[in-house]
């Protein structure tokens, strides 16, 4: 057949088939059906020997394309084969012969023609590292691939080097987008095409690798599933002619029976029912299998009705109480006051308490001694840290591996329904997109509604209405509102220097002895010891660094018990510096032939200088030395931690009239500087300041120990006295602290954390505190020791407070606006 060589500078005109969801490439033998009338006609129309048509490809599938509708370039082909169809369609074989850019589209009798020009052809020359890389990538696409490709398709891959026909050839077999191929045909860079070609082919690879192992994994397991349905049926025929056709291998039946003999509601009795009886039509083996038996075995292990009986003697309830802790005395009055109320009512709902206060003083320990008097089980689950809702609600147990959450898994450890149940931390928790906790708990901590909390895993109701919930926090700020209105706040506030020492000798010291070895031996701490190992060498709210000082102490002493080579049974001496860390080690090591010293009788009294000897130097001494320059002013703040003292700085000097402040501050805090500022410059006169003593100047505000964020109002005092006595170069009076919100009106606001801001002030050596007017009940509350040993200065106006905080006539007046 004479076939017409055509330049790519020459045009032609032919008749144009457009394509849908097809792409025919130069140098391949393509089928395919036409049905719409235009692509009959044109075919119809390629005359010739050759009967060469023009195959354009749309950009969309559109029944009557037009010129905007075709890509820009198309390939020529010849028609081999045309063969009609009953229903008027014909189905057409052609064979791709080159690619051609169209120039022009014209409507002639029913019949669209194209003109174009064909694209020159590429020899390869210089791409032929390229091109293996395409073969060797098409032959690991030709072994993964399961549907074996066409043995001439791979040949033709093979033995090709023309660049345009390799990519014609790979692209007409490979399982790619149509959109894809036609990127193929419409890239004039050789190279480009190769290159791009290339990553299709690996990418491709590397999904049929993928593809091929999970099928031969899903394979195996079939295969393995087949294995075990037929022996299970193979053993079912076995259990029969042994007569043993009451066989349980689910264990559907075995569950059953546990479930009728339990207290179980109608829709708890219901829900598992079903479930076993899907159980029992399982196979053993299958997963669903041991995810309905997990699931029942945790229906049946829960508490369903099964409650201990509660303490109703007060005076053995408060007892263990005093016994356990020493203090705080609010919390055990409304424990005793519920056992007394359940006394005369016996359905009466179980409070919800939360124990406020700061770190170490007893607050976790006492939901334990709460159980102890109320002859209840405890359980007790940390929530710091706590972020994924489903740690309080459970996941569904369609998720592999699925459990019931913290709240139902603690009731089974606890074996009834009546629990004292304590969440540990609840103001640590936080939330991400997995949920927020602390909203899965408004209906735990609800009595209105927790008679039937539904854990996801159970997806029955649980009766939590008389369990005695305890939560515990640092801090109430960060519990969301809605939660904290939910619960009855009791503050377990910190203790004074009284409290420890009773705390100490009472509870702290008896257990070191037992934890250091010490048993049999009565070890006596002085008052003065104790003073300084508590004023000296702790900053706390609670007992816990006390406890760890005291341990320290012990330590030291069992060490050199052990050790002294003067020690005689019946005469003990301790030199006051007899332990030093810098000993030789020899002097450390017990002599295997030497017997252990018996400590019964032994009285050893630990004196101050012994504390100083075995901690160390004094860590901590009071603020009273440093206070008294200009500029400097002693407030008090309150965190979860506890009380402190907040020293604030101020310093004025040549500049622009700015505000400088520095040191972690709030938002809230900076704006109490600038009430500060400006209740000054409205009483400049009465203060004795000069009429520009903000103007030309800058003013620094700075709160030292800038690692630690404060923030809130209760320091406006301290900020106005700070700034005052900056601007007149006056210190403040020595061993004053104070407290107090400010207004612009020269009032003075309530605060918060009286009593600790006053122990924190009491340990730091202040014995006087300015603070506002409306905290006078606070201070009536605090203990008697606390109120003997410091003085109160009550005022309602700033002006007063700062005449008191000032040596006597710095002002001439003072006034109340």
């Amino acid at each position: 057949m004479k076939l017409t060589r055509l330049r790519p500078d020459d045009k032609r005109e032919l008749p144009l088939i457009p394509l849908r969801e097809l792409v025919v490439f130069p140098h391949n033998v393509i089928p395919f059906f036409v049905g719409r009338k235009g692509s009959l006609n044109a075919l119809n129309s390629a005359t010739g020997s050759e009967r060469e048509v023009f195959l354009a490809f749309q950009k969309s599938a559109t029944d009557d394309p037009g010129p905007e509708d075709i890509h820009p370039i198309g390939t020529v082909a010849r028609v081999v084969q045309v063969l009609k169809l009953p229903d008027g369609n014909m189905r057409v074989l052609v064979e791709g012969r080159y690619r051609a850019q169209l120039k022009k589209i014209r409507q002639k009798k029913d019949v669209t023609w194209g003109t174009f020009k064909k694209l020159p052809d590429t020899d390869g020359t210089g791409m032929e590292a390229l091109i293996k890389t395409v073969k060797n990538d098409f032959q690991a696409y030709a072994k993964l691939h399961k549907k074996k490709l066409p043995k001439e398709a791979i040949t033709n891959v093979t033995k090709s080097d023309n660049p345009d026909k390799l990519v014609g050839h790979i692209c007409s077999v490979l399982e790619i987008e149509t959109d894809r191929k036609i990127k193929f045909l419409l890239e004039t860079d050789t190279q480009q095409r190769l290159e791009e070609l290339s990553v299709v082919l690996q990418m491709e690879n590397e999904l049929l690798g993928l593809r091929n192992n999970i099928s031969g994994r899903v394979k195996k397991r079939m295969e393995r599933s087949q294995k075990e349905y037929f022996l299970n049926e193979q053993l079912k025929e076995i259990h029969k002619e042994l007569g043993s056709e009451e066989a349980d291998p689910t264990g559907a039946q075995e569950l059953e029976r546990k479930l009728h003999e339990m207290d179980l509601g109608d829709e708890v009795r219901e829900k598992a029912l079903t479930e076993v009886k899907r159980l029992a039509r399982l196979q053993p083996m299958s997963p669903e299998s041991g995810v309905l038996r997990t699931y029942l075995e945790w229906i049946i292990d829960l508490p369903w009705g099964k409650r201990t009986t509660d303490r109703h003697d007060i005076a053995e309830a408060a007892l263990i109480l005093n016994t356990d802790h020493f203090g705080l005395d609010k919390p055990k009055e409304r424990i005793l006051d519920f056992i007394a109320v359940r006394q005369l009512k016996t359905k009466v709902k179980s409070p919800i308490l939360c124990f406020v206060g700061p770190p170490g003083t007893g607050k976790t320990s006492l939901g334990r001694s709460v159980a102890r008097a109320l002859d209840r089980k405890f359980v007790r689950i940390s929530l710091g840290g706590v972020r994924d809702e489903a740690e309080i609600r459970g996941h569904r147990k369609t998720y592999v591996g699925a459990l019931p959450g913290k709240i139902i898994q603690a009731l089974k450890r606890a074996g009834s329904i009546n629990p004292v149940f304590l969440l540990d931390e609840v103001d640590k928790m936080s939330n991400d997109y997995r949920g927020d906790p602390s909203s899965a708990l408004l209906e735990v901590l609800d009595p209105e509604q927790n008679d039937s909390f539904t854990d996801h895993y159970l997806e029955v109701p649980f009766d939590l209405s008389e369990v005695m919930f305890i939560t515990t926090a640092n801090s109430l700020e960060n519990i969301p509102h809605a939660l904290r209105d939910r619960m009855e706040v009791i503050r377990v506030p910190g203790y004074t220097t009284t409290e420890k020492k009773n705390i100490a000798r009472h509870f702290i010291i008896p257990k070191q002895i037992g934890e250091n070895g010490l048993e049999g031996a009565d070890v006596h701490f002085k008052n003065e010891s104790l003073d300084l190992l508590i004023r000296g060498y702790t900053l706390e709210s609670g007992v816990r660094n006390m406890e760890r000082a005291i341990s320290q102490v012990m330590r030291k002493l069992t060490r050199k018990l052990l050790h002294d080579e003067q020690t005689r049974p019946g005469r003990w001496v301790i030199n006051s510096s007899a332990l030093h860390l810098n000993q030789h080690l020899s002097s450390v090591f017990i002599k295997p032939e030497r017997d252990m010293p018996e400590l019964e009788g032994f009285h050893l009294e630990v004196s101050p200088s012994m504390v100083r000897d075995y901690l160390g130097k004094e860590r901590l001494e009071d603020d009273l030395g440093t206070m008294g320059r200009p500029g400097l002013a002693p407030g008090l703040y309150y965190d979860g931690g506890g009380g402190g003292v907040l020293p604030i700085e101020a310093r004025i000097f040549d500049g622009s009239g700015k505000l400088i402040l520095t040191g972690q501050l709030g938002d809230v805090m900076k704006e109490s500087a600038q009430i500060a500022l400006s209740y000054l410059r409205a009483n400049k006169e009465i203060f004795g300041l000069k009429a520009d003593f903000d103007k030309k100047k800058d003013i620094h505000i700075h709160v030292p120990q800038g690692a630690i964020p404060v923030d809130g109002p209760s320091a406006g005092i301290a900020l106005t006295a700070a700034l005052l006595s900056a601007a007149r170069l006056i210190p403040l009076k020595t061993g004053i602290a104070m407290t107090g919100e400010v207004t612009l009106t020269d009032r003075v606001l309530p605060i918060g954390g009286v009593k600790e801001k006053s122990l924190a002030a009491r340990r730091r050596g202040f014995k006087t505190i300015v603070i506002p007017e409306n905290n006078r009940r606070d201070v009536e509350e605090l203990p008697s020791e606390v109120k003997e040993e410091m003085t109160f200065l009550f005022h309602e106006s700033l002006g007063e407070a700062l005449k008191d905080l000032f040596p006597a006539g710095t002002f001439r007046k003072t006034s109340k606006k």
